[in-house]
């Protein structure tokens, strides 16, 4: 297989603030967004820092486009903390023909199998999604003895592992989830990942149930370092020992309601960040938002509490009436 044209990957743009400070000794860690989502970047960040403050780090935000307030508001924490941070702004064409399995989603999500091209002058990077917290030391990861794989992540819930193998026709019966990886580069490159990811583009969207996730699983069929579940902690309303990345990859977003613990911390490290802070714990009682209530009323279900499960079942009720009567 050839290897990937490093000409195909076009850099339209790269931002670098503090760009003089010495990276030699630091963690890097990358995420993909678009310009909606620099500030759960950001979030992701600020708890990064907080929480590793002892440690040093360098940061990468690749997307398609960005507005010049979010990149001003980067380079303020980038300022407050003493880091480098930069922005790759990557021409998009290259990822056309891979599918987009959910409308709301993009292709931004496939710029993770290029980081490694484009960061090849390090030895290894974090993959986070945007949507998580750090809570605990992350280097520890440093310890990871990677066995010549391309890189060490999470299994998925136990449910999407028995699904998505079968789905997928996986030998290995493993399936990862790819919120977060930790990436040797090195051995990234020489197994060509990229190269071998970018042979399902043009596939037909109805063999996968997910994007980039699903393809990542089908290239590496379960060869991986798989590790600790407390490196990605995906379960909405479970309280992990030692818990260090921590995914708001299900139904609810701390940004549209705080519900759990996790989600306060969410938010508090928002009201550190230049993005201003949210003070609403749920969403505005309008009849759009009906559905958010049944979702809420669910959760509280499951978790046994009772009388806000009530309460929000009867705004529910309530929007859904006011909606359908257009009111």
């Amino acid at each position: 297989m050839k290897n990937l044209d490093s000409n195909a990957i076009v850099i339209k743009d790269k931002l670098e603030f503090n760009s003089n400070i010495d990276t030699r000794r630091s963690m890097h860690v990358a995420f993909n967004v678009n310009d909606a989502y620099f500030r759960q970047a950001a979030v992701a960040i600020i708890s990064v820092l907080e929480n590793n403050k002892d440690k040093n780090f360098t940061f990468y935000i690749f997307t398609d486009a960005y507005e010049q307030e979010s990149a001003k508001k980067l380079k303020s924490i980038a300022e407050k903390y003493n880091i480098k941070l930069c922005i790759y702004v990557i021409d998009m064409n290259i990822l056309d023909g891979f599918h987009i399995k959910v409308k709301r989603f993009s292709r931004v999500t496939y710029l993770r199998l290029i980081m490694p091209k484009i960061l090849k002058d390090i030895n290894c990077f974090l993959y986070m999604d945007a949507d998580m917290v750090c809570l605990g030391d992350l280097w520890q990861l440093n310890d990871i003895d990677f066995e010549g794989k391309a890189f060490a992540a999470v299994s998925d819930l136990p449910e999407a592992v028995e699904y998505r193998t079968k789905f997928l026709k996986l030998k290995n019966n493993k399936y990862f989830n790819d919120g977060m990886m930790f990436v040797n580069i090195h051995n990234w490159n020489r197994l060509q990942i990229t190269e071998k990811a970018f042979t399902f583009k043009g596939a037909d969207p109805k063999r996968f149930l997910g994007q980039s996730q699903d393809i990542l699983n089908l290239v590496m069929d379960g060869d991986i370092i798989f590790l600790d579940k407390k490196f990605n902690v995906m379960q909405e309303s479970t309280d992990v020992k030692d818990c260090v990345i921590y995914h708001f990859f299900g139904r609810f977003k701390p940004w549209e309601m705080e519900l759990n613990k996790y989600d306060a911390l969410w938010r508090k490290y928002l009201a550190i960040s230049p993005w201003p802070a949210l003070t609403d714990k749920l969403p505005p009682k309008k009849p759009q938002y009906y559905h958010d209530y049944k979702k809420i009323g669910k959760y509280y279900k499951e978790n046994n509490n009772w009388l806000n499960m009530i309460e929000s079942y009867f705004w529910y009720s309530i929007l859904k009436i006011r909606l359908k009567l257009g009111l």
